[in-house]
């Protein structure tokens, strides 16, 4: 009977190892996908702000230089509704720890610099364009982060930003058709 017991004991002792040992494995790999979720999160956060940073400064731009009325009304739009999706950016990554670089890639400071040297209709007709390839850009990483992403706060900024992102694309198709045509 005792030899019994004592094999029931050695059984349960190393079950419950192989237990631990299981456990301790899958806190690891839920670290490790936190881990890398987080590292997702702040790549995406980069390239997110330096878009709305881009829109936010184009933006402005065409409200100055604008010839037309749907170019300032679609500038105005985005420096509305990209400075509120930095602000949240901003604020999310801060939560989290996770420190951006403000800094304007260079094909995007090179599109700036051009629009800057134009004025009248070829400013308007550039603009247009650059916000038609800028709002593809921009989606693109926004629906690459939607599949990729699974911090449920991020989720719901990325659901409530992609349909305003298509939008400001469509408004700015509607605007390059109105100013090539003119």
């Amino acid at each position: 009977m005792k030899k019994t017991n004592v094999w029931v004991l050695f059984c349960s002792l190393l079950l419950s190892s192989v237990l631990l040992v299981s456990c301790d494995d899958d806190d690891e790999d839920a670290d490790a996908l936190m881990e890398q979720d987080r590292q997702r999160v702040a790549v995406f956060f980069q390239n997110a702000a330096v878009s709305d940073m881009f829109e936010i400064q184009t933006g402005q731009m065409a409200q100055v230089k604008g010839e037309t009325s749907d170019v300032e009304t679609l500038g105005a739009m985005l420096v509305r509704d990209h400075t509120l999706s930095s602000n949240k950016i901003m604020d999310m990554a801060d939560e989290r720890d996770i420190q951006l670089q403000m800094t304007m890639p260079a094909p995007k400071q090179q599109i700036m610099t051009r629009l800057n040297g134009l004025d009248g209709l070829p400013f308007d007709k550039d603009f247009a364009a650059v916000q038609v390839q800028a709002h593809q850009e921009a989606i693109a990483l926004y629906e690459q982060a939607d599949k990729e992403i699974k911090d449920a706060e991020v989720q719901a900024f990325i659901d409530e930003t992609l349909p305003k992102l298509r939008t400001h694309l469509q408004h700015a198709r509607d605007t390059k058709t109105k100013v090539d045509g003119m």
